[in-house]
């Protein structure tokens, strides 16, 4: 039997407890949330017993069932399970408790079908945040029904935070020009959403760009004064590369405060939660044009650092808990203590082999931090499980050894957000596994075995030890194949890299792609409603090692043999095209899938372009 989160002591006992037709769930007291708790574990039951079991006060004779008592125990979400042949008790000290002891109690039925092992259980997670950083601003923006959806996985693993990254998707009533065409969540769907996710004991909390990333909101007409950049944002063509790499506003004009403290407040009354990310990361502009003499005269981290006290204040004055990035103070460490005591650092790093060294720094500063890997897959048609593994791995063991209070794991959408949110799965269950228990699933293969049986009910265990191997075959990602085909450079350009790859081990990735898509079609519980993400993003990665063969021999004029012809590429491509709008809409508003389709309809266009003379 798998569980994830591993519990942290399981004790084996002889016999089973019987789900039989007339059993019944017993609370001490009879809550809304205990309620809505036990419909939790009822959605399990009804598959074995094909009713829904009734629920009552415990009576005083107790008869077989399954108990929930209130008891004092050392923290919120501590629980305990007692399996014996005549009940089920579970303790807990009230209903986070019985909810986190219930997201368990579901895996082992939903394994072991009517017939329960005894055992005893006791649980409880080693850090108290356990949270998932989802993004909603590069290009798609799912339904409200797909973010409750989320929510609901969130729960099954016990995670506890949900964090929602916006830059212009959020309704704001003074700015309509900022989201017109790009169908953001409005404060009356965060609203639902909040509450969904308060049941759940989920804290929603917003993130929103207050100083870096500001891309669309200083290319308006209006605002492209408070830029950083001397520049008429205005007048520029649409840069998806831009949006991500540049956009500070000007923290000396007087303008920039009022107008991200407006932001502030009009988001804040749409969240329930006491915090508030300000975000004020990647800040790469400041002090490189209107402040640049500023700059030189007083140093970049002193004008970093007395904007974010600015913006800080607000949320502090609006009785929330600040948040922030921590890259960007991280060069300036002399100045950290000078921010409110009551910030909470973000600490990422996505590198596989990430060190210690800015956890250390927060530590040894005693200030509140969160670990933040990441799941790499942005911009990626199938998630790098390998890189997201070592990664989250690595952040979750220097939390715990320098004291974090919480992990927060972070899905990016860069460049349009291509990647599926099925994808987003594995990375979403490490985490969540290892902040809750540090010490478990050591073994990759095991966790990739429990992940497909206890998500998928992929008895196998197959599916994700397949999508980790499709995950690893091909580095050249759709911000690559954008840079190619619009044509400019900065990080996405890959081209000099790709003149070096070896085509033979382009064209063993090719095979491979195709023998992975195979062989998750051949999954005896194969749907596509189940797996139609994953078969997708086989066939795009497929496609794209076949655009590499294509333009190492057309277009560079290299040695060896094309995988597909002209036609077949982009007849393949538009395919591609128009299996990704499907699955787009399933989840997701339209938002900004215009961006997806004219990157690929512009890499059709570059194909078309390439002198293919002579050599097909």
């Amino acid at each position: 039997m798998y569980l994830i989160p591993q519990v942290k002591k399981c004790v084996s006992r002889e016999g089973s407890f019987r789900l039989e037709l007339s059993i019944k769930i017993y609370f001490d007291k009879l809550t809304n949330s205990n309620l809505f708790i036990s419909s939790v574990l009822t959605g399990s039951l009804v598959k074995i017993l094909g009713r829904e079991p009734e629920i009552e006060i415990t009576p005083a004779e107790r008869p077989v069932g399954i108990y929930f008592c209130t008891k004092e125990m050392a923290g919120p979400e501590n629980y305990t399970i007692d399996v014996s042949p005549e009940r089920i008790n579970v303790s807990g000290g009230g209903e986070e408790s019985f909810l986190r002891a219930v997201q368990t109690l579901c895996q082992i039925v939903n394994q072991c079908g009517a017939e329960i092992p005894c055992l005893y259980i006791e649980d409880y997670p080693d850090f108290p945040r356990r949270g998932f950083y989802h993004d909603v601003t590069r290009g798609r923006v799912p339904q409200l029904k797909t973010l409750k959806w989320l929510a609901d996985k969130l729960s099954n693993y016990k995670i506890n935070q949900m964090q929602l990254y916006m830059e212009h998707t959020f309704a704001f009533g003074n700015i309509p020009e900022l989201w017109s065409g790009k169908d953001p969540l409005t404060a009356e769907e965060i609203k639902e959403l909040d509450k969904h996710c308060r049941r759940l004991h989920i804290d929603l909390v917003p993130s929103l760009s207050t100083f870096g990333h500001l891309y669309e909101l200083l290319r308006l007409k209006r605002f492209e004064h408070l830029n950083e950049l001397d520049i008429r944002a205005s007048d520029l063509p649409h840069n998806l590369w831009d949006r991500m790499a540049h956009y500070t506003i000007d923290p000396q004009n007087p303008e920039s405060f009022e107008l991200i403290k407006s932001m502030i407040e009009e988001v804040i009354p749409a969240f329930s939660s006491q915090f508030f990310n300000i975000c004020c990361d990647e800040t790469f502009d400041l002090g490189k044009g209107k402040n640049l003499k500023r700059a030189q005269e007083l140093g970049t981290g002193r004008l970093y650092v007395d904007f974010v006290k600015k913006v800080a204040g607000v949320v502090i004055d609006n009785g929330k808990i600040p948040m922030m990035w921590g890259d960007i103070v991280l060069h300036y460490p002399e100045l950290i203590e000078e921010l409110p005591r009551e910030m909470i650092f973000l600490n990422w790093g996505y590198s596989p082999d990430i060190d210690s060294s800015s956890t250390e720094i927060f530590a040894r500063k005693g200030l509140t931090q969160y670990c933040c890997p990441g799941l790499h897959g942005w911009s990626r048609f199938a998630y790098d499980i390998n890189s997201a593994s070592k990664n989250i791995r690595r952040m979750v063991s220097h939390g715990h050894s320098f004291g974090a209070e919480g992990i927060l794991t972070t899905d990016w959408g860069d460049c349009g957000h291509v990647n599926l949110i099925s994808g987003s799965m594995h990375g979403m269950m490490l985490s969540a596994a290892l902040s809750w228990n540090h010490n478990s699933y050591e073994d990759d293969n095991e966790f990739d075995r429990a992940a497909s049986v206890i998500e998928w009910q992929e008895m196998s265990g197959r599916l994700f030890k397949l999508l980790r191997e499709l995950g690893s075959l091909c580095t050249f990602h759709f911000g690559n194949i954008y840079a190619w085909a619009e044509g400019f450079g900065g990080l996405w350009n890959r081209e000099e890299q790709v003149k070096e790859i070896d085509i033979a081990e382009i064209s063993e990735k090719f095979k491979k792609a195709e023998i992975i898509k195979d062989q998750i079609f051949s999954l005896r519980d194969f749907s596509v409603e189940k797996y139609g993400e994953f078969i997708w993003g086989a066939r795009a990665v497929r496609w794209t090692l076949g655009l590499l063969s294509y333009m190492k021999v057309v277009e560079y004029r290299q040695a060896g043999k094309i995988l597909h012809d002209k036609n077949e590429l982009i007849g393949e491509g538009k395919d591609l095209l128009d299996d990704f709008k499907v699955l787009w809409k399933k989840r997701n508003k339209d938002s900004e899938l215009y961006e997806i389709e004219k990157i690929f309809l512009s890499a059709f266009k570059k194909i078309e372009s390439i002198d293919a003379r002579g050599l097909l």
